[in-house]
């Protein structure tokens, strides 16, 4: 099935289709810097707009659930705006007559 895939895929490679444009800037420079003009730095990057800077996406999220104040609400989940059951009381287990296989899943888990 991978043969298959990399066969679909592969294509011939023609060297001479592609250029290397930034050799060709840099040789650009150099050829200028030699006959005497004034070379300008490049303009920074612009920032990217389209991307999401998960991080801080994620401390906003954590923030907006412990602060439920801000909000007059109660803090929920996106997942889950329905209100939470209680969790059932925890069991004390006693060390003498009590084994770990006499209880139940959910007992373990408390």
């Amino acid at each position: 099935m991978a043969e298959q895939l990399i066969s679909a895929l592969a294509t011939e490679w023609d060297p001479e289709s592609f250029r290397d444009t930034f050799q060709e800037k840099v040789t650009a420079l150099i050829e200028a810097k030699k006959t005497g003009e004034s070379v300008e730095k490049a303009e920074p990057p612009a920032k990217a707009t389209g991307a999401v800077d998960l991080m801080e996406a994620l401390r906003a999220s954590v923030e907006r659930a412990r602060s439920p104040k801000s909000t007059g609400e109660k803090a929920t989940t996106a997942a889950s705006p329905q209100k939470k059951k209680a969790a059932p009381a925890k069991k004390r287990i006693s060390s003498k007559g009590s084994t770990l296989q006499s209880l139940t899943k959910a007992e373990l888990y408390y």
